[in-house]
């Protein structure tokens, strides 16, 4: 019964410009149902930073049948007639809450199959972009509350609320990883959100040859360049064309000082 995952927050307004997620993107095989990220198998939602556009997808597999739901109804061949979302909550520790007061927001994409984005129809594949921009740090459970609709001598719906799944946000990530006098005087890039490309400037405090390496959020790293780098500073143009939307870290290193930031790619 973990089938839905995230079909996601109903909230059509996004509050970081999210982009359309595209239901094929995720091989389901041969699976009836399922949802990825799935935190039964290790998954869970990409880690947000506190005031820093976020950006993550989730794919669904909706099921056909009644009793895949509800065993009650195994033996019975009854159709599902339609899912939809109901809310998407978080616990701050205190309270349940709606996920939008912790300033994020969804926009479903079923493939025009309904009139309401977040209404997802029986034995196909949807998904969702999840946006928006952090406002509060801690480890937030997530639950996701659905209801299935179907006709059963009168049109019967039954409500679930799917539990186990944990959004990270972590205060800001730019950090100098020496406290120690830097070589490295500043990094940054522009544009940030960047789409096809992006420059990254540096600052040196004399010439040297340094580093750049961009990884994303789950640590993969995507580029690994050496720069041989003059005293003040020096910028670097990186084709992001190829870089799947979302936020990256990227480092520059010069000798022992290393220098993090982040940028958000988005196409």
């Amino acid at each position: 019964m973990k089938f839905f995952y995230f079909l996601i927050v109903c909230l059509t307004s996004t509050a970081a410009a999210a982009q359309v997620c595209n239901p094929s993107d995720h091989d389901w095989g041969n699976e009836l149902f399922g949802v990825s990220p799935d935190p039964t198998i290790g998954e869970n939602f990409v880690t947000g930073y506190l005031n820093m556009p976020y950006s993550d997808q989730v794919y669904v597999k909706a099921p056909s049948s009644v009793a895949d739901v509800d065993s009650t109804f195994k033996g019975i061949q009854l159709a599902i007639d339609s899912i939809s979302l109901d809310s998407i909550t978080f616990f701050n520790g205190l309270t349940e809450q709606s996920v939008s007061l912790l300033g994020l927001s969804v926009t479903c994409n079923n493939a025009g199959d309904s009139p309401n984005p977040c209404m997802f129809m029986p034995g196909n594949a949807y998904c969702g972009d999840i946006a928006g921009i952090p406002n509060a740090v801690g480890s937030f459970p997530v639950k996701i509350h659905v209801t299935v609709y179907f006709y059963f001598f009168s049109n019967q719906a039954i409500a679930y609320t799917f539990e186990g799944y944990t959004l990270d946000v972590l205060e800001d990530i730019a950090v100098f990883e020496s406290t120690r006098t830097q070589s490295i005087a500043s990094v940054q890039n522009f544009p940030n959100p960047a789409n096809n490309a992006t420059n990254i400037k540096f600052e040196l405090a004399k010439a040297d040859q340094v580093t750049l390496s961009i990884t994303n959020l789950m640590g993969k790293k995507v580029l690994d360049r050496n720069i041989i780098a003059r005293k003040g500073e020096n910028t670097t143009v990186v084709n992001t064309e190829e870089f799947a939307s979302g936020i990256y870290l990227y480092s520059i290193t010069s000798g022992d000082k290393k220098m993090t930031k982040r940028m958000l790619i988005q196409h």
